[in-house]
């Protein structure tokens, strides 16, 4: 089955959920190196998980929105972004994850974009914001390109394996289009 494009880049697209993404979602979120920067370091998640995911809690309408990244030459899928929650005065919070393979090549910075384009135009947010642990440059800088902020930084706050408690930075960025 073809995927659903919701929005295209140069490079990559981001396109709806499918449970054709499960498998390899489930190997990109237990990839280690993935997984420590993550929320939840510990975990290791099922391939049912994800499927359950997908099917019950990746896009329930008003609360959050997740999609696929896909590369544009093969779509393949490399990655996933999403709002987590989005609330009533219009503020999202952004996470993403990329297949180790494919960091570095600009794949998140475009995907972000994109995402940023859907948040404020489709969705009108009012804000986007996240949280970036001190140990994740790349990160931060993919945040800082797309126009985001450091707002505070949260001290020893969050644990990351191999590296201990580490700070993390929260980052926002306002709609221009909204006040």
């Amino acid at each position: 089955m073809d995927p659903v494009i919701i929005k295209k880049g140069k490079k990559i697209s981001l396109a709806v959920l499918t449970r054709d993404d499960a498998p390899i979602l489930y190997r990109i979120i237990n990839d280690q190196e993935v997984h420590r920067m993550l929320s939840s370091p510990g975990k290791i998640y099922s391939l049912v998980e994800e499927y359950e995911w997908i099917d019950n809690r990746a896009n329930v309408y008003g609360e959050n929105v997740n999609f696929s990244i896909k590369l544009n030459e093969n779509n393949e899928t490399i990655g996933v972004i999403g709002i987590n929650p989005i609330d009533r005065d219009g503020r999202g919070h952004v996470g993403y994850y990329l297949q180790r393979e494919h960091w570095n090549r600009g794949f998140m910075k475009e995907a972000l974009s994109l995402m940023i384009d859907f948040a404020f135009t489709t969705l009108n947010l009012r804000k986007l914001y996240t949280q970036v642990y001190a140990v994740n440059p790349a990160s931060s800088r993919v945040l800082e390109s797309n126009g985001f902020r450091k707002c505070a930084t949260m001290e020893r706050d969050h644990y990351v394996p191999g590296h201990g408690y580490v700070d993390s930075y929260m980052y926002e960025l306002l709609n221009p289009n909204n006040s």
